[in-house]
């Protein structure tokens, strides 16, 4: 039978990938028995927001609103949203994030419905060439 994995989000050691984003990785292949999903936690510096961007079409994304006020736009149309909104962003589609609260922290989730190669995601290749892996806990420094 397989194992199920628990991760207190406490626990894991946080990206810094610039003063507006940084990031935890929450469940992969590396810490879990994952061969289709990724989840991470964002954390949107106040004011922040990020350029339009896209991911390959075969890889779908999600959002989950945590706590927050966010601005998301999906293909040109902008949703403002709130903590429990979810979003669902087709693979190839442009898409951007923005914290629309000038002195709170917004936390989002992002779930991959696969997990990413090389090039596929900035922010997961910039965790494995800072820690020479995607999971790491803060007891690992």
């Amino acid at each position: 039978m397989a194992k199920g994995t628990v991760v207190h989000a406490a626990e894991v050691k946080t990206l810094y990938v610039d003063e507006t984003y940084s990031s935890k990785m929450l469940i992969d292949h590396t810490n879990s028995l994952t061969k289709n999903i990724q989840i991470n936690m964002g954390i949107v510096a106040p004011g922040a927001k990020h350029a339009d961007h896209n991911h390959k079409p075969e890889y779908d994304e999600v959002y989950l609103i945590q706590r927050g006020q966010a601005m998301v736009r999906l293909d040109g149309v902008e949703h403002n949203l709130e903590a429990g909104d979810v979003v669902f962003i087709p693979g190839g589609s442009m898409h951007a994030i923005a914290n629309r609260s000038a002195t709170e922290d917004l936390i989002i989730f992002t779930a991959w419905s696969r997990l990413p190669e090389p090039g596929a995601n900035s922010v997961y290749d910039q965790r494995l060439k800072e820690w020479g892996k995607s999971f790491k806990t803060i007891d690992e420094d």
